[in-house]
């Protein structure tokens, strides 16, 4: 079983960030777990300490804190205190699905000799119209990459720590759209592609904020698909508040039960 590090920057995440650790203690494969924090005024570090026992033997969970809330920052600090060769960037408000899930996705990364990849993404809320925006999403995706455009989301992204040195990491001037950014200069240098294996991610921006939001930012969204980039001050992109959880808290155990899965 290939051991890899996984790299979680955090703001404002212990409603979310329990779920994933959950998920992740299933995993039998070794994990390097690095939650970068970013400052937090909530428990998302305490979320960390509870858990830490949980990842013994050949896995770890390490709490590492961030004088900047920079998501390029964090995952550089992260990346930089990686012992494994194979990194994961990975946002709190990620499922996995189970370990055969994590080692097929890690072994077909592996096997393609990719220096950047993503895995198919699916909304872990059940509303009706969820699926079929994550569809049509993934179809643009596939084309971009058609188009020699690997424009993989920062929500879960493989790479390599020799990638990652190549390139200089994350591009920490760049406010949003890093993970674009990082896709598009890694693919420079190897090959890169959209993993079979699917991974349940939240929608919990979209339903807070409604497709009116997206309907608003429709023209820094054309922008980013066909030039790689946009500029964080002309767009409307809240990090670290998502309103009342969207799962369902359980306030005994201070963990999350999700109605979904």
């Amino acid at each position: 079983m290939k051991a890899v590090s996984i790299i979680i920057p955090t703001l404002n995440e212990e409603w979310y960030l329990p779920l994933l650790l959950d998920s992740l203690k299933k995993v039998s494969a070794p994990l390097d777990i690095i939650v970068v924090d970013g400052n937090s005024t909530d428990g998302t570090r305490k979320v960390v300490e509870d858990y830490a026992s949980f990842f013994t033997e050949a896995s770890s969970l390490r709490l590492v804190l961030s004088d900047k809330r920079s998501i390029s920052l964090q995952r550089n600090i992260g990346a930089e205190q990686a012992r494994h060769d194979i990194l994961i960037f990975c946002d709190a408000d990620i499922i996995m699905p189970s370990s055969v899930a994590h080692e097929a996705m890690i072994s077909e990364f592996v096997e393609n000799k990719y220096v950047v990849a993503a895995p198919v993404l699916v909304p872990i809320e059940s509303r009706w119209d969820l699926k079929p925006l994550f569809k049509l999403i993934m179809f643009i995706q596939k084309i971009f990459l058609m188009c020699g455009r690997p424009y993989f989301a920062g929500s879960y992204l493989l790479t390599t720590k020799e990638t990652f040195v190549k390139i200089g990491g994350f591009d920490i001037d760049i406010l949003l759209g890093e993970d674009v950014d990082y896709s598009l200069r890694a693919g420079k240098i190897g090959p890169y592609g959209l993993l079979k294996t699917p991974i349940l991610v939240s929608a919990r921006r979209l339903i807070k904020y409604g497709y009116v939001w997206i309907l608003k930012e429709f023209p820094n969204v054309f922008r980013l698909l066909f030039t790689g980039r946009v500029h964080a001050d002309t767009i409307f992109y809240p990090f670290g508040d998502f309103g009342t959880p969207i799962f369902v808290p359980d306030e005994k155990k201070k963990k999350i039960t999700c109605p979904t899965k």
